[in-house]
């Protein structure tokens, strides 16, 4: 729901308002030992809360703090373009943790990071339901919708995208039991789907594919070069071991992807789509 109205990231603010100077311009490093002391001053992504892995506890936990004071302050607002702003800044707060979580645990090469981010992105997604089903929320919006309160387009615009969002996750819903149920499904649905996408990520499995002409020459390096021993053709060499050669493919996400994208042997696409 509250991606819907992230126009802008936190991330990508702060990674450019780092590198300026007071008067505006840019800021570079004039020395090796000036670009190891800028490199210091930021932690992943240009974000201070990043420096380890354990940061993204740390960002987690800010992010609820303060969507949870922007909730209450949205709570005691009467209809007016202030309650648009205040959602903007929730949706910028959580986004901000979510986009840095799933790009870490999908893309970085440390086990640490990953987990971490894995962790981070569990628990910022539960958060971001209990959002969605939040009453108080919906009844701001709501009345913002309604009240004649909105001055612009863009911000009508806004809230009826929000309102229609929230209906979508049913909390207008009469029957409060069916919705209470219907939260519980998605948040167990939420659990199961981190676990099997962190299992696949943390470990990944392989597919063996023979012979290696099966896989383009254009994509062989994302594979590792295996072989395998070959049955004895009955000649009068058959003493000598013979070898075939293959490939490994790590049924990881991105690798699975490339290899899809360009592999021809149906054999092989319908081996890899198995495996995912």
């Amino acid at each position: 729901m509250f991606r819907a109205l992230t126009t802008r990231r936190r991330v990508a603010t702060r990674l450019f308002s780092s590198s300026r100077t007071s008067s505006g311009g840019i800021c570079f490093a004039t020395s090796s030992a000036d670009a190891v002391a800028v490199g210091a001053e930021t932690g992943l992504y240009g974000l201070d809360v990043l420096k380890t892995a354990k940061g993204f506890r740390r960002f987690v936990d800010e992010a609820i703090s303060r969507s949870g004071e922007l909730v209450s302050y949205i709570s005691q607002l009467p209809p007016s373009m202030e309650v648009i702003r205040a959602m903007d800044e929730i949706s910028d707060t959580v986004c901000s943790v979510i986009d840095s979580a799933e790009l870490c645990r999908n893309t970085h090469p440390d086990r640490e990071y990953v987990e971490e981010a894995n962790k981070a992105s569990m628990r910022i997604n539960e958060y971001l339901h209990f959002l969605n089903t939040n009453n108080s929320l919906y009844t701001a919006i709501v009345k913002v919708e309604h009240g004649g309160a909105l001055h612009t387009e863009e911000a009508q615009r806004a809230a009826h995208a929000l309102r229609v969002d929230f209906e979508n996750g049913g909390i207008h819903l009469s029957d409060v039991s069916y919705f209470v149920r219907t939260c519980c499904q998605i948040i167990s649905c939420i659990y199961v789907l981190f676990r099997f996408n962190e299992n696949i990520i943390l470990d990944p499995g392989s597919v063996d594919i023979f012979p290696a002409s099966r896989i383009p020459k254009n994509i062989q390096h994302l594979c590792r070069t295996i072989y395998r021993p070959v049955p004895s053709d009955g000649s009068s060499k058959s003493w000598i071991t013979r070898k075939e050669k293959g490939y490994r493919i790590t049924t990881d996400s991105s690798t699975l992807s490339s290899i899809l994208k360009w592999v021809s042997d149906a054999g092989v696409s319908s081996h890899l789509d198995l495996n995912q």
